[in-house]
Formats: structure tokens, C-alpha cells, sequence
């Protein structure tokens, strides 16, 4: 088993919960998907969670994958759907666009919605050589305890949105954190906390 990512760091945190779990099979290896070190034919499967969107190039790194996939493997991957299935990033980066703190999105450029159209996944994929994909909508609720939690959630794992956040002076940080708050009250209930909905496709394709 090849565990893979772009970023060293990436590769070490997945070496340090590899070795925590005792997993003794695995390669961890620094590697570029529009570019793979490995041969033609040579791996059984690929899996790929919430990565093809973020890369500069999805198209050659699907490429790539059929390259190196065994005739007969299968391609697992994941990918947000669009913003309006998704609130709970969609909301807080709209806010961000709003308050001056971050440039409106821009067609075509890797983000975390850049896959959301279904079309675009098959087109994509089938462009790499594959057949025909399997997709499926995965819906997901993001739950928060109350205002907190869901503030220390954007500021640590929103990759792009914490880095944002966290790169402002403190009196416009707390702006922001009452901007995202007002946004997201639709989806506060009586008690403080938060479900907040969000959605994924899933797809599998030989």
C-alpha cells in the first residue's frame, strides 16, 4: 500500500497515525498526482478523498491514475458538490468575500467546490480513459455544540478559510467570527448548537 500526498507535512502526520495504528504495509511518499514516480500498470486501486478538486490540473491528474492503474482496478474518489449544498463552508466564505477579506471565487480554478458538478466529474474522468462512473450524492451534517466549537472548527481544519481567518488583526477576527455567526444562525436551534448540512459525490469507476 502507497500512502501519498503533495505536501511533506501531509506525508508525515499520515506516517505518525500509520505508525500509531501499527501498520506496518504501508509506503508514505511525498508525490505530485499530475506526475507519479510510479511505473505503468503497477498499483491495484486508487483511492482519493477530497483531493482531485484542490489540484491545479484534475484532468492530468485522473491521467495519470489510469496510467498507473492495473486493467481491471478500480478508482475510488471524493469531492464536495456545489456551495449550495454545502452552508457550512459555503457561508463562512461568502462572509470572508463580504467583509473585503478574500477575492470572490473564480471559475475554473482549484477549490473546494471546483468538482461540484456532476457533469464535470464524468467528463473529467472519462477524458482520463476510464468508463463510465458510478456517482452518488453523500450527505452529511456537521454538528456543533454551540458558537465555539463551531468557531474552533473553521479556525483549525478549513484549510484556505482558517489561514484567512487567522491571518487577521484581532478586532477584525472577531468582526468576522460575528459575520459568520449572523450567517449561519438559520441553522442554530434553541438549545445553542448547530446542524449544519453538507454533501459530497462519491465515485467509483473502472
Amino acid at each position: 500500500m502507497i500512502s501519498t500526498d503533495f505536501s511533506p507535512e501531509m506525508v508525515d502526520v499520515s506516517r505518525a497515525n500509520g505508525q500509531a495504528l501499527g501498520l506496518t504495509n504501508v509506503q508514505h511518499r511525498v508525490m505530485d498526482a499530475e506526475n507519479m514516480d510510479l511505473d505503468e500498470d503497477s498499483v491495484d486501486g486508487v483511492v482519493c478523498r477530497f483531493g482531485y478538486m484542490l489540484m491545479a490540473d484534475p484532468g492530468a491528474a485522473l491521467k495519470e491514475t489510469r496510467r498507473v492503474l492495473r486493467t481491471g482496478g478500480a478508482l475510488a474518489f471524493a469531492v464536495w458538490s456545489g456551495a449550495d449544498r454545502n452552508p457550512w463552508a459555503a457561508l463562512p466564505g461568502m462572509t470572508l468575500v463580504q467583509l473585503g477579506h478574500a477575492p470572490s471565487p473564480e471559475p475554473g480554478l482549484p477549490g473546494i467546490f471546483a468538482m461540484g458538478n456532476p457533469d464535470r466529474i464524468r467528463e473529467l474522468v472519462s477524458d482520463a480513459g476510464f468508463g463510465e462512473p458510478a456517482v452518488e450524492e453523500i450527505t452529511i451534517d456537521w454538528r456543533y455544540a454551540d458558537s465555539d466549537d463551531l468557531w474552533d472548527t473553521l479556525t483549525r481544519i478549513t484549510g484556505v478559510l482558517a489561514q484567512t481567518i487567522n491571518a487577521l488583526p484581532e478586532d477584525d477576527r472577531q468582526a468576522t467570527r460575528a459575520a459568520i455567526m449572523q450567517n449561519v444562525a438559520q441553522f442554530r436551534d434553541n438549545a445553542g448548537s448547530y446542524t449544519i448540512p453538507g454533501s459530497a459525490w462519491g465515485v467509483l469507476v473502472h
